[in-house]
């Protein structure tokens, strides 16, 4: 009576062999990937025990956990950190994360980490996420802003080589960071350092405001040498809160607008007639023609981005971290009395 299974010597021996390995491989990979995942799993979300405990005043006995409660939330955490509540937002976030083991959580915790100024925590938090997901694109802008945040610009630069090899556009990027590198430089003379960024705009048209920014601070005539008539509208604050000393008049009579901005301001007897672009300084310059001297000019900054205006400059937005996106609005507003003048 035959076998019912093939001899050592038939080739179909061979091929019941090799299927058997092959399965045997394939299960071993899937137990180990399992074992991977569920290892780098309890990995992501142990580390937040040792913040855990300080940081979330929800509590299981008081606020058991149910599916339904995790967007309202989510919600709720959204709300307190618009309104500046991160410690709230905080307790809710890791209330949702360890039940859930949700990854856009604990990324989005680290977001509100970095929002709130804990910057050791949050480069856990991203740090954790790249080696679990390493193509994380927006963790790794995270993580290039948060070493930006910190005047570590070699790590900075570390975060965009990565986000080059996965084909993200990093030039703008770059050349930002080349830019704070610069400007934080200690070691630099104020000379070179007006050199260098001069050459560095040369380069990179997008870094006119905060490269003209630094050279009214360095070197006032290199900086006047780079004002540019249609680009006026950009620098109008810095021109308008430029000291007297710093003034160039051959430069400012050769142009309208800068002469209607200096004659609104007060620094000259006469003012072109024509309008300019600018409605604030065309009012105050009808105004001073008519008579009235008691107006000036306020500044708002709108990130033409997320579209949310800031009462102080900025190079990137406080609030969605785009660059290029700054907006002067000018207002007018009474003006302030001098030390010295009558209060009568």
């Amino acid at each position: 009576m035959n076998s019912f299974l093939p001899s050592y010597h038939d080739p179909v021996f061979s091929i019941i062999l090799i299927i058997l390995i092959a399965m045997a491989i394939a299960l071993v990979t899937h137990a180990w990937g399992v074992y991977r995942k569920e290892r780098l799993s309890r990995s992501l979300y142990s580390f937040l025990d040792k913040f855990d405990t300080a940081s979330c005043s929800l509590e299981e006995e008081e606020v058991p956990f149910e599916e339904g409660m995790a967007k309202p939330l989510l919600l709720l955490a959204k709300a307190f950190e618009q309104s500046g509540n991160y410690a709230k937002t905080i307790s809710i976030c890791l209330y949702l994360i360890r039940h859930t083991k949700d990854d856009e959580l604990l990324i989005y915790l680290g977001k509100v980490y970095l929002r709130a100024g804990f910057y050791q925590r949050a480069e856990e938090i991203f740090l954790e996420i790249i080696a679990r997901h390493p193509r994380r694109s927006d963790v790794l802008y995270q993580l290039e802003y948060l070493y930006e945040s910190l005047q570590e610009y070699a790590k900075a630069r570390e975060a965009l080589e990565a986000l080059k090899a996965q084909g993200e556009a990093t030039m703008s990027l770059e050349a930002h960071l080349r830019f704070l590198e610069i400007r934080g430089d200690k070691e630099l003379r104020p000379a070179r350092k007006a050199a260098m960024l001069d050459a560095l705009l040369d380069r990179e048209n997008a870094l006119y405001r905060p490269v003209l920014q630094e050279l009214f601070r360095l070197d006032t005539e290199r900086a006047w040498r780079r004002v540019r008539p249609e680009r006026v509208p950009e620098l109008i604050d810095l021109l308008w809160y430029l000291p007297p000393a710093q003034l160039q008049l051959d430069i400012i009579s050769g142009h309208s607008t800068l002469e209607a901005i200096y004659y609104a301001r007060g620094d000259l007897e006469e003012g072109p007639e024509e309008e300019t672009d600018l409605f604030a300084v065309d009012m105050l310059c009808a105004a001073r023609r008519g008579g009235y001297f008691g107006g000036a000019m306020s500044f708002a900054y709108l990130c033409t981005s997320c579209k949310q205006s800031f009462p102080v400059s900025f190079v990137r937005c406080p609030a969605c971290l785009a660059l290029d996106s700054l907006k002067v609005e000018e207002r007018l507003v009474p003006s302030q009395p001098q030390i010295g003048d009558s209060l009568l």
